[in-house]
């Protein structure tokens, strides 16, 4: 069974001395923020003694998480199904439980759901994206972060835009570093060099950002570009190598693990400013150099030169993927500081004591000693 699926069970006491649940409401089972942010912290938590349970939505929440890529047009029909189906999931509450949104718990314009367990529960609300951005959740965010007893925000910016500095704290994003290890660095140079991009379908038009210069990269030295993602990519490098992997979670990490060089641009927008970087965190877990746009929270998480590049113009891009694809050694290095850059601050057991914080001030809650 896949570590992020397996059931997660163990005690937890309110200061009181009962036992109580930790109640993860996750967006669909193959989200990438229901598993880091979901799955992930679930596991972390049950490994420290708090009793967790996980309803992972399906459909998701979105609607879509059991289409095929080519029928995700019509994945908005579904999101009122995915509503209904979740209103009965809620059956699985009971008194004392603490309630965890990720995200909200439908993408319907209401939050007539979530008014109801927080009017009965302590509830914890986190988020690690500009949602509030979008016309649908606009309104239901405020909402949101009005109603619950805690907020959880994926950075500082998303903290900012939450309003309420009395009840938020901010999390990252966390990496299971006993899972994401790395592998040994290639000694591969020139056309033999992977550089890799990851992320859903969605957002390819983040990657077309810096098209131009990965391509001329890559036509310059004649490396490949691997993107891994649930369904294939545009066609917007045209006379260079490209291998489309699907994205599995069963392969993940090997399927990353083989790139010498990891990809993340992103446009300098409000929407990619609340991004967590996720993608580039992966990388940097399994001993990977990134280059990445200097916007939002990778300007925190990138030391430029030491674990990693940021690169704000078309030939800062060029520059720094020819550098690394000519030299396995800078790789090497690079990788191994982007590595322990994640273990220091990063990894899921140094954001363990945060969850902790959160659930003792929302409800009281301690983990259990374990035997």
């Amino acid at each position: 069974m896949h570590p992020l699926t397996a059931p997660v069970s163990a005690s937890t006491l309110g200061l009181d001395g009962t036992q109580r649940r930790v109640v993860f409401f996750l967006r669909g089972r193959t989200v990438p923020s229901a598993r880091a942010r979901g799955f992930t912290i679930a596991r972390l938590l049950s490994d420290a003694g708090y009793d967790c349970l996980v309803r992972a939505a399906v459909p998701s929440v979105d609607g879509d998480s059991w289409l095929p890529w080519w029928c995700k047009p019509v994945g908005p029909v579904f999101i009122p199904v995915a509503a209904a189906a979740r209103a009965v999931d809620l059956r699985v509450l009971r008194p004392g439980d603490v309630v965890f949104f990720q995200r909200p718990l439908t993408e319907l314009p209401f939050a007539i759901l979530e008014r109801l367990v927080a009017a009965r529960h302590p509830t914890i609300f986190d988020f690690d994206d500009a949602i509030f951005l979008t016309w649908q959740n606009r309104k239901k965010f405020r909402t949101l972060v009005e109603m619950v007893d805690h907020v959880i925000a994926g950075n500082r910016g998303l903290a900012e835009a939450a309003a309420v500095p009395e009840k938020t704290t901010v999390i990252p994003t966390g990496i299971d570093t006993e899972r994401f290890v790395p592998f040994p660095p290639s000694r591969r140079r020139g056309a033999d060099v992977i550089v890799g991009w990851t992320g859903l379908s969605r957002n390819y038009p983040q990657l077309s950002i810096a098209a131009a210069p990965i391509h001329d990269a890559l036509a310059a030295s004649g490396a490949t570009l691997r993107i891994i993602s649930e369904a294939p990519p545009p066609r917007i490098f045209g006379g260079v190598r490209v291998e489309y992997r699907k994205w599995s979670p069963d392969t993940e990490i090997e399927d990353l693990a083989d790139i010498d060089i990891g990809l993340m641009p992103l446009p300098d927008s409000p929407y990619a400013r609340g991004k967590c970087a996720f993608k580039l965190l992966q990388y940097m877990a399994l001993g990977r150099p990134a280059v990445a746009s200097p916007v939002g929270v990778n300007t925190e998480v990138v030391r430029p030169g030491h674990d990693g590049f940021l690169a704000a113009s078309p030939g800062d891009w060029k520059a720094a993927l020819l550098a690394l694809i000519d030299d396995p050694e800078l790789r090497a290095r690079v990788g191994a500081a982007a590595r322990q850059r994640i273990v220091a601050d990063y990894a899921l057991a140094a954001l363990l004591p945060r969850y902790q914080s959160v659930l003792a001030a929302v409800a009281g809650l301690k983990a259990k000693e374990q035997p």
